[in-house]
């Protein structure tokens, strides 16, 4: 390779970067996730696994815990979240499977997501419970799905949601109940 075509390629790569960099930067200002998800899919020439990298880095921004556990969320609506997230040594336990602090941080911002789609631009909620049922041994590629009902009594104050986190069998391997407390404000 010529030292034309390096530089050039080192250039595309840096103006990529700074590029990829921007858009995390003014998405991650938003509050609304569904908002930061539906303007990623409406940039057609990103790849759609690169979309949920970004969408995923951002949400680490939010929730710097979060990043610990490398997940991707792979699809987000009204009221519904789902994500993926591998096995690795970073988040094992001793006995080769995934650490229950690993699926609680997974179960959290997949059912956290999911509630704040729901959620004005005014609402506030904080995670004031989580009640985990751990079904069977966490090992492979995890699936975690959480559907919320919208809200129909502003006078709320208090939510709860389930996860379900299942393995590539579909097995469901671990269960969450988030409760949260919700300050919801008329718009």
């Amino acid at each position: 390779m010529n030292s034309f075509a390096l530089g050039f390629l080192t250039l595309l790569v840096i103006c990529l970067a700074v590029a990829v960099s921007l858009v995390v930067k003014k998405l991650s200002a938003l509050r609304d996730p569904l908002q930061i998800w539906d303007a990623l899919n409406n940039i057609g020439i990103l790849p759609i696994r690169m979309r949920a990298w970004i969408f995923s880095t951002i949400v680490g921004f939010a929730n710097p815990y979060s990043r610990s556990i490398n997940f991707r969320i792979t699809e987000l609506r009204k009221g519904k979240a789902c994500g993926v997230m591998k096995e690795t040594k970073a988040i094992s336990n001793p006995f080769r499977c995934v650490h229950a602090a690993a699926l609680i941080t997974f179960g959290e911002t997949t059912g956290g997501l999911a509630i704040f789609t729901l959620l004005g631009k005014k609402d506030r909620a904080i995670l004031t419970n989580i009640s985990a049922e751990y079904i069977k041994v966490s090992r492979g590629l995890l699936t975690a799905s959480s559907v919320v009902d919208p809200i129909k009594d502003r006078d709320i104050k208090e939510l709860e949601n389930t996860v379900l986190i299942k393995n590539a069998a579909f097995e469901t391997v671990a269960k969450l109940t988030l409760t949260w407390r919700v300050d919801l404000k008329s718009e």
